[in-house]
């Protein structure tokens, strides 16, 4: 059976629950904590680590241990802790010194605050339509509202981001 890819960074949170029953619940707050974090919409990240799950599932690396009410439990098997294992013992890439690191640490960091900043500015463009639409036809306003209020807190949750990113590259190139 051919197997099914996941990201690295995404297995790395279910290596440390190696051993352990979780729900996709538990993922969940694990990746919304990570620092690779790619989905910030709550609904999305649920979807996608769902989907992980059972592509795990498929592959053979997790099981569905029990069920209880509506959340199912699921364990790595011992075929995910062996691939897991080879996996970590590759070869490991040569020291490398401070001044490349740290370039490679900037660019990395540049990559996400470009990638957040995108998102701002599709949050703000959608808060700024929302807006546009309520002056041109006010008697929407129970339909638009949610939507406008929803979008200029993911506004204030990505400028949080970009800010924050913004400090670790300043720091990094120090």
């Amino acid at each position: 059976m051919k197997q099914k890819k996941c990201k690295n960074e995404v297995l790395e949170i279910f290596q440390n629950l190696k051993g352990e029953e979780f729900t996709i619940g538990q993922v969940l707050d694990l990746y919304m904590a990570a620092p690779f974090l790619e989905h910030t919409d709550l609904k999305i990240a649920r979807q996608f680590i769902h989907r992980t799950i059972l592509k795990l599932a498929s592959n053979g690396d997790l099981i569905k241990t029990n069920a209880e009410g509506r959340r199912h439990k699921y364990r790595t098997t011992n075929q995910f802790n062996s691939r897991r294992i080879e996996v970590n013992s590759a070869p490991i890439i040569p020291n490398v010194d401070d001044s490349t690191r740290k370039v490679s640490i900037k660019e990395s960091l540049t990559e996400r605050l470009h990638h957040q900043k995108l998102q701002l500015l599709t949050a703000l463009g959608e808060a700024e339509e929302y807006d546009a639409i309520y002056k041109e036809m006010p008697e929407m306003q129970k339909q638009i509202q949610a939507l406008y209020n929803e979008s200029r807190d993911k506004c204030s949750k990505l400028l949080g981001k970009v800010k924050a990113i913004e400090s670790l590259i300043l720091l990094s190139t120090k």
